[in-house]
């Protein structure tokens, strides 16, 4: 593996944190909003979490994407909102604010032991480069 490769890999490892951390805050910032039910076509105005998929890249390396987190919406009791239904329902985001914090923590963590990575990978090229000059 060349240092080009472990600094390479180490981004895209500090890449998918920050995109883990922003689907995550995205989240807890729009966890007590509301929105109209699904109508018949399914659509609605409420918020949609979202989640990250990571997948392996060849060479070395992740991906990560934010998607729509699968049972976006659970139904609350909300008549005072102006998306209310006739029974006081609203669309709320099933969010777990439990999952969204140990999301941002492991982001965190991720982005750090990526980051020493790359620290490393630095500090031995210029081991290198000092034993040749």
């Amino acid at each position: 593996m060349s240092l080009s490769s472990m600094t390479s890999i180490s981004l895209t490892g500090m890449q998918a944190a920050a995109t883990r951390l922003e689907a995550s805050a995205s989240n807890i910032a729009n966890a007590s909003s509301s929105g109209s039910l699904p109508n018949a076509s399914g659509s609605t105005n409420a918020y949609a979490p979202v989640t990250v998929k990571q997948s392996d890249v060849k060479g070395g390396g992740v991906s990560a994407r934010i998607v729509n987190a699968a049972d976006p919406y659970v139904p609350a009791y909300d008549p005072t909102s102006p998306d209310a239904d006739a029974e006081g329902m609203v669309a709320s985001p099933n969010v777990d604010m439990a999952s969204e914090l140990v999301n941002v923590m492991t982001a965190r963590i991720s982005y750090e032991a990526s980051t020493k990575t790359m620290k490393v990978a630095n500090d031995m090229l210029k081991t290198t480069l000092d034993a040749f000059s």
